[in-house]
C-alpha cells in the first residue's frame, strides 16, 4: 500500500486541492464512467435510443461523481474548512493512500476543537443528504451523503477522532462523586 502526501501551510491550502486529491483517488472510475457517458451520448445522438445513456448516468455516472467522489470531496473540504480557523494547526497534509484520501493537521488542537474538526466531515454530507432527501431531488443520491454519518463510528478516523476528544474531555472534569 502506498501513499503520498501533499504538505501545505494551514492558511494557503485551498479546497479545491482537497477536491482535486478526492478525484484523483478515483480518477480511473471516473475516467471510465465518462467514456462510457460519451459512448452512450454518442449512441443516442446517432440512433435516437436515450436507454443507454440513462443507463450510464444512472448506474455509473451520478454514483460514481456525485455520490462518490462530491460527497468524499465534501466531507474532507468541511474538515479543512474548520481546521483554517484554528490557529495552533500549522500544517495540512493531505495524506492519499489505495483507500483513502485524508486531511492530516499538524500542530495542536484542544479536545473540543478535535470534536468540532471530526464532525464538520460527516455533519456537512448529512445536511446536503438531508436536503436532498427533503427537497425529493435525488433519494439515491441523497443516501451517498448521509452514509457519511457511520463517519463517526469509532473504527473510522473521525469517530476514533471524536471517541478520543471525549475522553480527554471527561477527564479535564472534576469529579461529582467526591
Amino acid at each position: 500500500m502506498t501513499s503520498s502526501s501533499a504538505r501545505s501551510p494551514a492558511p494557503d491550502l485551498k479546497v479545491r486541492t482537497v477536491g482535486w486529491a478526492v478525484a484523483a483517488q478515483v480518477w480511473p472510475l471516473l475516467a471510465f464512467a465518462g467514456v462510457l457517458l460519451a459512448a452512450a451520448l454518442a449512441w443516442r445522438a446517432r440512433s435516437g435510443d436515450p436507454v443507454p445513456a440513462e443507463m450510464a448516468w444512472t448506474l455509473l455516472v451520478e454514483p460514481a461523481a456525485l455520490g462518490l467522489a462530491a460527497s468524499f470531496a465534501l466531507h474532507e473540504s468541511a474538515h479543512v474548512v474548520v481546521l483554517k480557523r484554528i490557529r495552533t494547526v500549522t500544517h495540512l497534509t493531505i495524506e492519499r493512500t489505495a483507500w483513502r484520501t485524508s486531511v492530516i493537521p499538524e500542530g495542536t488542537m484542544t479536545a473540543r476543537q478535535t470534536a468540532v474538526v471530526a464532525l464538520a466531515g460527516p455533519a456537512a454530507c448529512v445536511a446536503v443528504g438531508a436536503l436532498l432527501w427533503v427537497a425529493d431531488l435525488d433519494r439515491n443520491l441523497a443516501w451517498w451523503y448521509l452514509a457519511h454519518i457511520a463517519f463517526l463510528l469509532p473504527p473510522f478516523g473521525d469517530g476514533r477522532a471524536l471517541w478520543h476528544s471525549h475522553g480527554a474531555l471527561r477527564r479535564q472534569q472534576p469529579d461529582d462523586s467526591e
